[in-house]
């Protein structure tokens, strides 16, 4: 490689990196979670002489 861009190349990446690592931890931490469900379904009344033991 030519030394003018091997030094180049590198200045470059070792600004780049780090800018890179962050935008995406940021990314990563902003994540929107959108929930599974709205609400948990109502459960139906079952009487306590239904029940099997």
């Amino acid at each position: 490689m030519i030394r003018g861009l091997r030094r180049r190349h590198r200045l470059i990446w070792t600004v780049l990196f780090p800018i890179l690592a962050v935008l995406l931890a940021a990314a990563a931490l902003l994540r929107f979670e959108a929930p599974l469900m709205d609400a948990l379904p109502d459960a139906r009344e079952v009487a306590a002489d239904a029940v099997e033991p």
